[in-house]
C-alpha cells in the first residue's frame, strides 16, 4: 500500500491518519520511507489492537523498518510480537510548519524477510561488576537513526575508544529499542523535538510516548509540553531542558516556551563546545540559569552533551558516583545531583563535612571542605547563593566555606577565555525551604539573556 499526501504549510500543527488492512497470514509488516521532508515530523504506527509498535520521524537516514514476531530481526525503533490481522494505523504529527510532500510504503509480508540483528535490547535493568567510584558517559548524541552523520556501529567504535562506562541515546523524538552489544549500560532516551524553540532530553523510559494522542491543533506549544511532561513523570522518566540560550541568528535552538519550572530535573549548562561556530556565551548563560533555580528552591542539577551530529562525543563527559554499576543506580544518582562535568578528565575530588565524606548533591549543614584537582591550570570559583565567594587559579582549589540554612555551595573551573571546563553540582542545606518567587521560565530568560 502506497500512502501518499502533502502537509500544509498554512498549519503550525497538522496531525494526520491512515488506517491500512493487515491479513490472518501476514508474519511481517515493513514501511519504508520513500520520500518527504527531512524535518522533525513524527511518525507512529499502531497494530489493530492499538499496540504502539513503531516510533520514527521523517527527519531520519534510516528508510526502511521491519515488525515481526522474532526480536532480533525488528528493526530499531520498533517493537516485535505478533502481527494481528486487521485494521492498522500509520500517524504523522507535524509539530511546526512544514510544507512538502510524503510517500510512505507498507509491504505485508508472510514470511519474516528482515536479516538478524546481533543487537542486544535497550532495557532499564541493565547490571555489571562494579569497578570503581565514578564513572564516566554520554548524555546526549545523535545517529543516522535520526540525524546524525555516523552510524551506530561507527559510535560503537567511538564508545569503545574513548572507554565510555554508559551512554544515554537520545535521537530526536525516537527512542532506540536496540543498540550494538556493548557491555556497558545503555539508558533508554530520547531528544524531544517538537519544533526548534526548545529541545528536551528525557531520561529513563519504559515505553514508547503516544505524541500523537498528546498534542492537538490550535493548543498552545506549552500545553503540548505540559501533557508530554506529565507523562514521562508517569512513567518514571527525567526532564532536562537542553541548550536553553542557542539562540543565534543562524539556528535558534534555545527554549522560547514558557514552560513551568517545576518539571526539570536537570539542566544541561554545556552543549556541543566542539562544533564549528559554538559560542560559549550560551553556556555562561545556562549556568546563569542553573543559579537562579537554586536560589528559588528548585533542586536542578548540572549535566552536558557533545549533542554529536558526527564522529565526535565524550565532550564533555558526565562524571556521577556509583554504589552499583547499573542502569538504574546511573538514572538515581543524575537525578540526585551526585556528578560532575568535566572536559578535562576525572578531578580528584573530596568533601567533608562533620568529619564525613560527602558528594555533590548532597545535603549538608555548617562547614564544608573542600579539594578539587584536576590535570589542567584553570580559573576556579566558588558560587554561593549566585554569588562568587572565591576565586582561585590553579590546577586545583583547596577551600572550606560554610553553608548554611537556605543556602547552596558550588565549584565551577574555566579557561583564560572565561570557558566552562569543570562544574560540580551543588551541596546545599534545608534548600527546600525556600519559597519560589518564579514558576515559568521567562522569568529567568526574561531576566538574563540578550543578544
Amino acid at each position: 500500500m502506497l500512502i501518499k499526501g502533502k502537509f500544509d504549510n498554512s498549519k503550525p500543527v497538522e496531525k494526520l491518519e491512515f488506517n491500512f488492512l493487515v491479513g490472518n497470514e501476514a508474519k511481517e509488516i515493513k514501511f519504508k520511507i520513500k520520500n518527504g521532508p527531512f524535518q522533525h515530523v513524527i511518525i507512529q504506527i499502531e497494530d489493530s489492537n492499538g499496540k504502539y509498535r513503531a516510533l520514527t520521524s521523517f527527519k531520519t537516514f534510516e528508510k526502511e523498518y521491519y515488525i515481526n514476531e522474532d526480536e532480533k530481526r525488528t528493526s530499531n525503533c520498533c517493537i516485535c510480537g505478533d502481527i494481528p490481522s486487521g485494521e492498522w494505523k500509520i500517524r504523522f504529527l507535524k509539530n511546526y510548519v512544514v510544507d512538502g510532500e510524503f510517500e510512505v510504503e507498507i509491504i505485508e509480508s508472510k514470511e519474516i524477510t528482515n536479516k538478524n540483528s546481533n543487537f542486544k535490547n535497550v532495557i532499564l535493568d541493565e547490571k555489571f561488576q562494579s569497578k570503581k567510584e565514578w564513572y564516566f558517559g554520554e548524555l546526549h548524541n545523535h545517529t543516522r537513526v535520526s540525524d546524525g552523520k555516523i552510524s551506530l556501529e561507527e559510535l560503537e567504535k567511538e564508545i569503545v575508544e574513548k572507554e565510555l562506562d554508559f551512554i544515554f541515546p537520545t535521537e530526536h523524538n525516537s527512542i532506540l529499542t536496540k543498540y550494538p552489544n556493548i557491555a556497558i549500560p545503555v539508558i533508554p532516551a530520547t531528544e524531544l523535538t517538537l519544533d526548534d524553540l526548545g529541545h528536551f532530553n528525557f531520561f529513563g523510559l519504559k515505553e514508547f510516548i503516544d505524541y500523537y494522542s498528546l498534542v492537538e491543533e490550535g493548543e498552545k506549544k506549552e500545553e503540548s509540553l505540559r501533557k508530554i511532561f506529565d507523562k514521562v513523570k508517569e512513567i518514571g522518566g527525567y526532564i532536562s531542558l537542553n541548550h536553553p540560550f542557542h539562540n543565534s541568528r543562524r539556528m535558534p535552538l534555545g527554549l522560547m516556551y514558557d514552560i513551568e519550572l517545576k518539571y526539570l530535573d536537570l539542566l544541561e549548562v554545556i552543549n556541543s563546545p566542539t562544533s564549528n561556530g559554538r559560542n560559549p556565551y550560551y553556556d555562561k548563560k545556562a549556568l546563569e540559569a542553573l543559579d537562579i533555580l537554586w536560589s528559588n528552591g528548585y533542586k536542578v542539577f548540572a549535566v552536558a552533551g557533545s549533542d554529536n551530529h558526527g564522529m565526535t562525543i565524550g565532550d564533555p563527559l558526565n562524571y556521577v558516583k556509583l554504589d552499583e554499576y547499573s542502569t538504574k543506580d546511573i538514572l538515581k544518582n543524575f537525578k540526585a545531583g551526585r556528578s560532575y562535568i568535566s572536559r578535562i578528565g576525572e578531578l580528584q575530588l573530596e568533601y567533608i563535612n562533620n568529619g564525613k565524606k560527602v558528594y555533590p548533591g548532597e545535603e549538608v549543614k555548617g562547614k564544608v571542605e573542600i579539594k578539587v584537582k584536576g590535570k589542567e591550570e584553570l580559573i576556579w570559583k566558588v558560587i554561593k547563593n549566585n554569588r562568587v565567594i572565591e576565586t582561585i587559579v590553579g590546577k586545583e582549589i583547596v577551600t572550606e566555606h560554610e553553608v548554611n540554612e537556605k543556602e547552596y555551595l558550588r565549584v565551577e573551573a574555566t579557561n583564560i577565555d572565561h570557558e566552562i571546563f569543570v562544574v560540580l553540582n551543588p551541596i546545599y542545606n534545608s534548600i527546600e525551604k525556600i519559597e519560589p518567587q518564579i514558576k515559568k521560565w521567562f522569568e529567568i530568560k526574561d531576566s538574563i539573556w540578550r543578544e
